[in-house]
């Protein structure tokens, strides 16, 4: 039977050549998600997604040879402005549409789940890098006896490293108070926790959790046992 439809193909492109007109110019799909683009010319040749080919009709039978491979036999209708193609090396009925906008949607489909694998790659795998950053928190209260500011503020370098630092002072009617305190260490990420290993020898791990600034969107935050911190630089939302 194999035989049989060889010699069918082989005949069919040994015969005069007969192109139907109702095939000429591009035509595209998406099979499985991965763009396909056909370009029948009226000569014969044409390209399926950029390799040349040959191809010939026969009533409602597409041969279609591709650069050293064997013809390959399909049953085709053109109805509705759509290429039904069925047989050969497909598992059923692909339509193709006139034109290259079906590839082009499913290539583009295709980058944009590839960049999303690649960032969620990048996000599991970068340590936290995203994290990098300086990160604020401050206050100020105010009262008819006096007022107290506190401004906390941690760098996460890209290298690992971190600084601390906390400055807050307290004013009332018999005096003034002023405290300070710094520490430098190592950082991680390690999975929803950020660990941090000070320079004193102490360890101590917060639960890590991303958010916006509630008022200003634009402003990404990061939370640490709920207390969250403001990016002090300029760093684009979550």
């Amino acid at each position: 039977m194999k035989n049989i439809v060889l010699l069918v193909l082989a005949l069919a492109f040994c015969a005069p050549a007969h192109a139907s007109p109702a095939l000429h110019g591009t035509w595209s799909a998406a099979i499985d998600g991965q763009p396909l683009v056909v370009v029948f010319e009226p000569n014969g040749t044409g390209k399926v997604n950029g390799k040349p080919m040959q191809w010939q009709t026969l009533g409602k039978l597409l041969f279609v040879q591709q650069q050293g491979e064997q013809p390959v036999g399909y049953s085709f209708e053109v109805k509705d402005g759509k290429l039904n193609v069925a047989g050969g090396d497909l598992a059923g009925v692909v339509a193709l549409s006139k034109g290259t906008a079906a590839a082009e949607a499913a290539a583009a489909k295709q980058a944009k789940a590839a960049k999303a694998t690649k960032a969620s790659a990048k996000a599991s795998s970068g340590g936290g890098q995203e994290l990098v950053g300086k990160w604020c928190k401050m206050s100020t209260l105010t009262t008819n006896s006096g007022g107290s500011s506190r401004s906390t503020c941690f760098e996460l370098k890209a290298d690992g490293s971190y600084t601390y630092q906390h400055e807050g002072s307290m004013s009332a009617p018999a005096g003034s108070m002023a405290s300070q305190s710094f520490d430098a260490g190592r950082w991680k990420v390690s999975g929803s926790q950020l660990v941090a290993q000070s320079q004193r020898g102490t360890v101590n791990t917060y639960a890590l959790e991303k958010r916006n600034h509630p008022k200003n969107k634009r402003d990404p935050m990061i939370c640490l046992d709920g207390e969250c911190y403001v990016t002090f630089y300029n760093k684009p939302p979550w």
